[in-house]
């Protein structure tokens, strides 16, 4: 095979098979928006082995904590804070030189929001670093969109 076809071939399929593709994410994310609380809940199932950073792990450490963005709409208002119903455990990892906090299994959250409106989904950005003792994957954003019912 010609190099200049070869190398055409390779770059079609990086442009048709994105890198996300060749990742593993090891976290399985569902939500819902409950109307009759007012709240968006969101669960990530977390791959045995594997691990994500909590808020709580301080930033200057090295590992990417996660983060949850409410999309900007003018039709919706986030009502309090972002509420972590899984309580993360503290570790002491001598790879980051400090005590980080991290989720195994899994990790729940809720936030309360008031629609000003009525819209068809709200879109939620997830933005963390996945770990096990071996490695770390890069950071990556998850995007979901929760339909709203109200």
């Amino acid at each position: 095979m010609r190099p200049w076809l070869k190398a055409s071939i390779i770059g079609v399929c990086i442009l048709l098979f994105p890198a996300r593709h060749w990742s593993q994410n090891h976290v399985q994310w569902s939500s819902i928006y409950d109307a009759s609380t007012h709240e968006i809940s969101i669960r990530g199932t977390i791959d045995p082995q594997w691990h994500l950073y909590s808020p709580k792990t301080d930033g200057s450490l090295g590992p990417i904590p996660l983060t949850v963005t409410l999309e900007k709409n003018r039709a919706l208002k986030e009502v309090g804070n972002l509420e972590f119903l899984t309580e993360p455990q503290a570790f002491q990892d001598d790879n980051f030189g400090g005590t980080v906090y991290i989720w195994e299994n899994e990790v729940r959250l809720v936030q309360k929001i008031k629609l000003k409106k009525k819209i068809s989904a709200i879109q939620v950005t997830l933005n963390y670093m996945i770990c096990n003792e071996m490695q770390c994957l890069p950071p990556m954003d998850v995007v979901l969109s929760i339909p709203v019912n109200p």
